[in-house]
């Protein structure tokens, strides 16, 4: 099902954002926030691995940005889909560099944590961000995600470690309560 905003679209990944996938994932400043499994080279064919696996417990979608000219900029998911508990983890990732700041990260999570509540039924969706990662904090801020939760020297980061906060969004929020 794709999710259509007025800056970006989620849809259904293809086997041709592999390439975008891997490149844009060799990236230093990209891969720096995600978690490990970023950290190491992502090659092209794990790429067409992960489009190809078909996960029950998760649903992912390519960013593409809307208007004239359409590019693949990025992926964001639902994960450890849990429908006793109804909660789920978001996570997304945006590249390269030059399209960060542009509201897209802001509406992908609201696109997403609103089809989390609206289509999966949950009642609250959760991620993680690093300390050094300020402005995905912002951006989750901006779509109605708040801190419930600090694990500090969690995160190896350039020589140190670093605080990881847990951010959660809850199906009452105004911003995505249906009256």
């Amino acid at each position: 099902m794709d999710l259509t905003g007025k800056l970006v679209r989620l849809r259904a990944l293809r086997d041709s954002d592999a390439r975008f996938i891997a490149d844009y994932l060799a990236i230093p400043d990209v891969a720096q926030n995600l978690a490990s499994w970023a950290q190491l080279p992502y090659t092209k064919e794990q790429a067409h691995e992960f489009i190809a696996r078909h996960d029950p417990r998760s649903v992912a979608w390519a960013i593409e940005t809307t208007g004239m000219e359409t590019a693949f900029i990025g992926m964001t998911g639902l994960a450890d889909l849990d429908f006793r508990n109804r909660h789920c983890e978001w996570g997304i990732w945006i590249g390269p560099p030059s399209n960060w700041g542009k509201g897209y990260g802001t509406e992908a999570c609201t696109l997403a944590t609103r089809y989390a509540f609206d289509q999966l039924g949950m009642e609250k969706v959760y991620l993680s961000v690093y300390e050094t990662n300020v402005r995905g904090r912002r951006a989750y801020e901006k779509a109605g995600y708040k801190i419930e939760g600090t694990l500090p020297r969690d995160h190896w980061w350039e020589g140190g470690f670093v605080t990881t906060y847990r951010m959660a969004a809850y199906r009452d929020d105004p911003l995505y309560r249906r009256d």
